[in-house]
């Protein structure tokens, strides 16, 4: 045998086995209202294989998702066949080779399809014991099998490989074979170490995400504007045109793939396939927008149109509404969450026309398979999905599109491709939890009994089909309405007057299964109901659950938990005694999940006491301890069930405090973990769990259910720090802020600024009052042969390499993907778009053609070889401080490069900037004679910092501000800041806004590396600039540092107040907790790659505008200016104009607390959004 298993029909027609089998009818999967199920024949199922190799394999339609259930299935097959639970191995959801068992969803792995591994087991058991019994003439109960070895009285032995070998046995599941008495378990109630965690644990195990297959390509897919919608005319039906020329640049495409409204692209190299999807031109129609307002999901819900199906009707429910004492209304919501899977979607696919695999992380493989089967247009038969671990679940894995993605560039290609999604499709794209509305009416009676019980639960539809069927046009996209929101609708309670209605609508935004499907969000609602009934009515909500409670095991269960929280019985909120400016309390909720299509099953009991500590300045919400009860009958694995409540817990924490879909444009707007933040590690409570013994009662299934009471057990225990109500979720800082502040935030923001304009009519006076006094026209210099090789000396070479680095000549004279120095790059300036020139040896397009002297009064007095005067976009202001001998080298080693024929790209600046003559009297203005003059006093280091900073250096080019005609204003004004492309180009001199002056040792080391623990990162057109100074040597990078930090003069470190301890944007801090803090945590946490700066000290964030902290944000420094400060990922993809607005604001409020707050940010953005230059 091989490592790999045997496909179902290889068993069958194997020798030396012995396999247990039967019918199985496949689930006909979810059925939209008024449907008609579909109904498949039934399919021989293997359930059992007894090899002759004495290794036993179990299958089971399900998958594990991390849940362990691989572990415990196999302790139930082992324990029926007394083998150890080495000798199992379970074959999991693969559709060649386990039955079609359905979804693995709903808690329903142990609790039912379990049931019949357990019963073949038993099945092949009593066959094998039948064997030997007859080979040895002996009686089956005289026999005892240990490991699966059986073993007579007389010493006699045999193994079941051995009882099998050269045999083909097929049996049938009976259901009359003997199951071992629970007395008799060694196995099943133990706890059992996962065997699934040691090769997780080394990297041995093979996720989807790793697979590798001979000829594999990778593949990428562009989806279309419409994230967050499967219904609709648009749907398939958007697309205008693919340009594949713009990616024709890219080496390694194999195929642009274009089907409707499905567009990917395939590569030999995965980072290939990665460029040429983000840089692959695609167009779309104009889409209709068809989300209705999201900003108010209640409103939404309410405005959807839905089928009222009432399941519960019992009592007198309006005439005892009418006759109650008080009457509580109350409506709440919960909001569309995501799954939030960690790692994106990722598929693998070979498609073949005899027949196609794929791996696949499905929690579906057997509907997945015959979703592929519709979209390709053949039988199931010829398609098989591999099961294999991958990332998410939680109800994501139902869908999964990247599969179907993977399929059909695999039949376009005819090889084997690998699709991952990116970070931001599978955000946009991830099948959402849908959001729910819960309205209850009810109230008391004079007595503070329940007078009745009116709940009422709008549940928006989750079909989610596999994308690529809508995008393709072989599903109709069509909104498909599902009885879907029945989920524990009925609460757990003995009310004599109560009615239960469902509001069964089709989907808003496309939703799949989440875990506790509509079930967490009505307890939600009923277990906040009923604490809110306890406290109106004077009694302790735990003893008020119990007046209505009948079930016994759910008594013992709410009864038991409270004791081990030490629970103390309260009728008033905010009577714990609190700490400084921390409110503290408890809560309590109680429920059992019963799950699929109504009136349903029931899983496991769970009751929560939750502890909680409220920070009253901010409004943030711990979650300090959990005491979770549980009563899952008999416990296969107590370890494993104690695990998943434990994920259980934490994560419905998550989703109770933070998690909630934005939405922005009719698109979904949490497209990265800044805009959709979870539980962090030091967020994480305390967890206390009790496990009922019920040992003796089936199975219950546990996946779910710790999680169904978290939402009002938590609600409820910040009504009793608070005695505030929170009846919709997230319950974020902001929201607990404004309820205990009566809902006072702050202030409306402002009025944008009006930024200042260039008036053409002050600089065009200026320039005619000049015309009489500067010829504009100079005398061409005659061409020239280009020099030979050989006629510099390789030291003067280098001397001209080391100066072209200071000068920066290729930061400004190679555009984006060009050649070095061969011109292009784009300059905007208020007067228009200027181009940067050609300035290698070439004689046509460059400068080869120039001779010496041409070259200087080039760099002298900004006039060109021909005569035309150049534009002090080009810094002769600053070039003609060189001296000769400097001059001359760097001339030489220009001259020395590979000339790179490239003609010039035009200029496009307004009138009268275009017209060069009117240099000429610009110069006669501006232009200053003399070199730099040597300070003998101040030193030789100094002299030399000088002459590097205003000669080649040409600093103030950029961080001096300019006058309206654009020249270098001086004086004071000397090296105060300027703007260069849309950056920020902050002050060098006493008048920089930095917190802390800058030192020669912060400048040395900034100029050095990029970098300076005190200031920040090199970025935007200061980031290539100190990749030039890098290759300087270090004597001269130190003496610029010593010249520039002399002209701080006597500026000292501004003294920075403590933040506001009210948060000035909860949005803004979600984003940066979510998407930043991870690196800029100043010094908390772990140090991922390069440096992490602190903001604290940053200058853009100190700064009087937002411009240059908004232009990192959005574009980040993909390429670092020295390779050892890491890179930083541009989020302009990913963060919509409002979440980075939101985060500038609180960057600016939270570590820059004495500084204004900038005005106008969302215009902001979206000009620097819409605007990003050329750095």
């Amino acid at each position: 045998m091989t490592d790999t298993p045997l496909s179902r029909d290889q068993w069958l027609a194997k020798a030396g086995v012995l396999l247990v089998v039967d019918d199985v009818l496949p689930p006909s999967g979810p059925v939209a209202k008024g449907g008609t199920p579909t109904v498949k024949p039934k399919e021989l199922g293997l359930f059992i294989a007894v090899n002759d190799d004495g290794v036993v394999y179990a299958f089971n339609g399900h998958v594990d998702l991390g849940t362990g259930i691989r572990t415990s299935l196999a302790q139930i097959v082992a324990e029926e066949l007394d083998l150890s639970l080495d000798q199992v191995k379970m074959v999991l959801g693969d559709t060649e080779r386990a039955p079609n068992q359905g979804a693995t969803i709903a808690s329903a792995t142990v609790q039912i399809s379990a049931i019949p591994l357990r019963n073949a087991a038993a099945e092949a058991r009593r066959f094998l014991l039948a064997r030997a019994a007859g080979r040895w003439g002996v009686s089956t109960g005289s026999l005892k099998v240990e490991a699966g070895v059986i073993r007579a009285q007389d010493g006699r032995s045999t193994t079941y490989g051995e009882l099998v070998s050269g045999q083909h046995d097929q049996l049938r599941i009976s259901g009359d074979a003997p199951l071992k008495a629970v007395e008799d378990y060694r196995l099943v109630g133990q706890g059992a170490a996962r065997v699934d965690i040691p090769g997780k644990a080394t990297g041995e195990l093979t996720y989807v995400h790793d697979l590798r297959v001979p000829g594999m390509l990778h593949g990428r897919v562009v989806r279309p504007p419409y994230a967050g919608l499967d219904c609709g005319d648009f749907v398939g039906n958007s697309l205008l045109s693919v340009d594949e020329a713009s990616i024709a640049d890219i080496p390694g495409i194999v195929a642009v793939v274009v089907i409707r409204d499905f567009v990917g692209v395939v590569a030999l190299r995965e980072e290939q396939a990665i460029k040429a999807a983000q840089a692959l031109q695609v167009h779309w129609k104009p889409w209709n927008n068809a989300l209705p307002d999201m900003s108010d999901v209640e409103q939404a819900i309410r405005d959807n149109p839905r089928v009222r199906r009432t399941v519960l009707d019992q009592g007198h429910v309006d005439a005892a509404l009418a006759g109650a004492s008080q009457r509580m209304p109350r409506s709440y919501l919960w909001p569309y969450q995501m799954h939030g899977s960690i790692g994106p979607s990722c598929g693998v696919a070979d498609y073949q026309a005899t027949g196609s695999r794929v791996w696949s992380g499905s929690q579906n493989p057997h509907l997945l398979r015959a979703d592929l089967a519709w979209l390709l247009e053949c039988d199931e038969s010829l398609i098989d999905v591999i099961r294999m671990e991958a990332a998410g679940c939680y109800g994501r894995n139902c869908a999964d599109d990247v599969c179907a993605d993977a399929l059909l560039l695999s039949r376009a290609v005819g090889k084997p491709v690998r699709v991952q999604l990116t970070r931001e499709q599978e955000h946009l794209w991830e099948p959402k939890g849908t959001a729910q509305l819960m309205d209850v009416d009810g109230g008391l009676n004079a007595d503070g009994s329940i007078a009745a019980y009116d709940f009422e639960t709008s549940y928006p539809s989750n079909g989610a089909p596999t994308l690529a069927l809508l995008l393709t046009g072989r599903v109709e996209p069509v909104a498909a309405m599902f009885e879907m929101g029945d989920r524990t609708s009925i609460p757990p309670y003995d009310i004599e007057h109560m009615r239960v209605t469902i509001n069964d609508m089709a989907p808003i935004v496309r939703a799949s299964w989440m875990r506790g499907v509509s079930a967490l969000p009505n307890t939600f609602a009923h277990e906040s109901y009923i604490d809110e009934l306890a406290f109106a009515a004077g009694v302790d909500p735990v003893e008020y659950r119990l007046r209505y409670l009948k079930d016994q095991r759910a008594i013992d269960l709410v009864k038991s938990t409270a004791e081990r929280a030490h629970w103390s019985p309260r009728t008033a909120p905010m009577q714990t005694a609190n700490e400084d400016h921390l409110l503290r309390g408890r809560g309590f909720a109680y429920a059992r999940y019963i799950h699929s299509k109504f009136p349903g099953f029931g899983a496991a009991w769970a009751a929560w006491v939750a502890d909680v500590a409220i920070d009253k300045q901010t409004g943030d919400v711990s979650v300090t301890r959990v005491v979770i009860g549980h009563d899952s009958g008999m416990m296969i694995n107590p370890a494993g069930v104690q695990h998943q409540i434990h994920g259980n817990v934490i994560q419905s924490t998550s989703r109770v405090l933070k998690e909630r879909v934005t939405f922005e444009e009719s698109t979904v707007a949490s497209k990265e973990w800044g805009g959709y933040p979870i539980l962090t590690f030091p967020e994480v409570p305390q967890i206390d769990v009790l496990m009922m013994p019920r040992q003796d009662q089936p199975p219950m299934g546990a996946g779910e259910s710790a999680s169904v009471p978290s939402a009002a057990a938590i609600a409820n225990a910040i009504y009793d720090a608070t005695g505030i109500r929170f009846r919709e979720l997230p319950i974020t800082p902001e929201r607990v802020l404004a309820a205990l502040n009566a809902g006072t935030l702050g202030e409306p923001a402002k009025s944008p600024v009006t930024r200042k304009k260039w008036w053409f009519g002050a600089v065009f006076a200026t320039l005619g009052a000049v015309l009489a006094t500067a010829w504009p026209f100079q005398p061409e210099i005659a061409p020239i042969a280009p020099p030979s090789a050989g006629t510099w000396s390789k030291a003067t070479l280098e001397r001209g390499r080391l100066l072209a680095a200071v000068g920066d000549c290729a930061v400004c004279h190679t555009a984006p993907g060009g050649a070095t120095n061969a011109g292009g790059l784009a300059m905007q300036t208020p007067f228009g778009t200027l181009y940067s020139s050609n300035i290698t040896p070439d004689v046509k397009t460059g400068i080869g053609a120039w001779s010496y002297p041409a070259f200087e009064r080039a760099m002298r007095d900004g006039i060109g070889r021909d005569g035309r005067n150049l534009y002090p976009a080009f810094p002769y202001t600053a070039f003609r401080n060189i001296n000769e001998a400097d001059m001359q080298a760097l001339y030489a080693y220009l001259m020395s490069q590979a000339p790179v024929s490239q003609a010039p790209t035009p200029n496009a600046l307004k009138f009268p900037f275009n017209i060069r003559p009117l240099m000429a009297g610009w110069n006669a203005l501006n232009l200053r004679r003399a070199e730099v003059t040597p300070q003998p006093e101040r030193g030789e280091q100094w002299n030399r910092g000088n002459y590097l900073v205003n000669g080649l250096g040409h600093c103030a080019a950029c961080h001096s501000p300019r006058n309206l005609l654009g020249a270098e204003k001086g004086g004071k004004a000397f090296l105060a800041g300027g703007r260069v492309d849309g950056w920020e180009a902050p002050a060098l001199a006493g008048l920089s806004k930095a917190p802390t002056p800058w030192t020669e040792e912060q400048l040395f080391s900034y100029l050095s590396t990029g970098y300076s623990d005190a200031h920040g990162v090199a970025a935007g057109p200061m980031g290539p600039v100190v990749s030039e100074l890098s290759k300087l040597p270090k004597a001269d990078i130190r003496a610029m540092a010593v010249y520039l930090a002399s002209l701080n003069g006597e500026a000292v470190a501004q003294v920075q107040g403590v933040a506001a301890a009210a948060v000035p944007n909860p949005n803004g801090r979600r984003v940066f907790e979510g998407a930043c803090k991870a690196c800029h945590a100043d010094g908390v946490g772990p140090k991922l790659f390069g440096v992490s700066p602190a903001l604290a000290s940053n200058t853009n964030v100190h700064s009087d505008q937002p411009d240059n902290l908004i232009k990192v944000i959005l574009q980040g420094i993909s390429a670092p200016a020295t390779k050892d400060l890491g890179y930083m990922p541009g989020f302009k993809d990913s963060l919509s104009t409002a979440q980075v607005a939101d985060l500038v604001a609180y960057l600016r409020g939270q570590f820059a607390p004495n500084a204004p707050g900038w005005e106008g940010l969302e215009q902001t953005v979206a000009h620097l959004r819409a605007n990003p230059g050329t750095h």
